[in-house]
């Protein structure tokens, strides 16, 4: 029997992984069985999975937080770093020596 589909109306950040999660295998399924196995697809379904687990791992990090800033008050990250924290917390491996 499968697991029941999460509700996309979450309400905690552990709900959210979840959403991501089934997003995540959802497609990874679709990418074997009607895509045709494309290797981008397979990473954007793993980028999602990894958003889940980044939202949970950093939805409480106050550092983090303030990195990125708070509605008008900027974060000691400019606009263009953002982006590039962001991908060094999805992707924590690349970059570093633990290969």
């Amino acid at each position: 029997m499968s697991k029941p589909r999460p509700e996309f109306d979450f309400k905690s950040k552990e709900e959210f992984r979840d959403v991501c999660r089934h997003l995540s295998g959802r497609l990874h399924y679709l990418n074997r069985t009607a895509i045709g196995e494309s290797k981008f697809v397979s990473e954007l379904a793993g980028l999602v999975e990894r958003a889940g687990k980044v939202f949970d791992d950093h939805c409480d990090d106050k550092e983090v937080f303030a990195a990125f800033g708070y509605g008008w008050e900027p974060g000691t990250l400019s606009r263009d770093e953002r982006p590039l924290a962001l991908f060094g917390l999805l992707y924590p491996e690349v970059g570093s020596d633990a290969s």
